[in-house]
């Protein structure tokens, strides 16, 4: 069934984006608090976060999107 641009197949694809997300985001928070504590060098640290933030923000312009192309089966 398909109902204002969604069916259940999109909407369980958006959940385990969202889901990556919180994943990834969890990882950086992680990183950072290794950082903090001095058990990673900075440097190391800088570079892992910067990589997951950048492959965020691509993700993140893939997934919407993935979303926007809901108007085109309206």
């Amino acid at each position: 069934m398909n109902k204002h641009g969604l069916n259940q197949y999109r909407l369980n694809y958006a959940k385990g984006y969202a889901k990556e997300f919180f994943e990834m985001v969890s990882k950086i928070e992680l990183m950072y608090q290794l950082s903090v504590q001095g058990l990673v060098d900075d440097s190391v640290a800088e570079s892992y976060i910067k990589r997951n933030i950048d492959e965020l923000d691509a993700q993140w312009e893939y997934f919407k999107g993935y979303i926007e192309q809901r108007e085109n089966m309206k």
